[in-house]
C-alpha cells in the first residue's frame, strides 16, 4: 500500500526506520523512491543514548509507582502503545 501511495502521489512522502528484514535488502523497491526517508533502526543512537534512556525509564517508573502520568506519551493506551 505504501509503495502504491508513493508511486501515485497520493502521499507526499514517508519515513521508515523498521523493516521486516534488517538491514533493508538492496533489492527492495523502497530504495527507488526519493520521497521516502529510510533510516537504520538505531538512527537515534547518540553518545548519551543510554543515559537518556535510563533517565526516561526512571521517570516513568517513578510515575508508575506514584500513580502519575508517564513522562513519555502513550498514543493509544487501550491498544497498548
Amino acid at each position: 500500500m505504501l509503495l502504491k501511495a508513493l508511486r501515485s502521489g497520493s502521499i507526499a512522502g514517508a519515513a521508515l526506520d523498521v523493516f521486516r528484514t534488517e538491514p533493508l535488502p538492496s533489492s527492495s523497491p523502497l530504495w527507488e523512491h526519493e520521497n521516502l526517508l529510510l533510516t537504520a533502526h538505531n538512527a537515534d543512537f547518540t553518545g548519551d543514548y543510554m543515559e537518556r534512556g535510563w533517565d526516561v525509564w526512571l521517570e516513568n517508573y517513578s510515575a508508575f509507582v506514584s500513580n502519575r502520568p508517564f513522562a513519555t506519551l502513550i498514543a493509544n493506551p487501550s491498544a497498548g502503545y
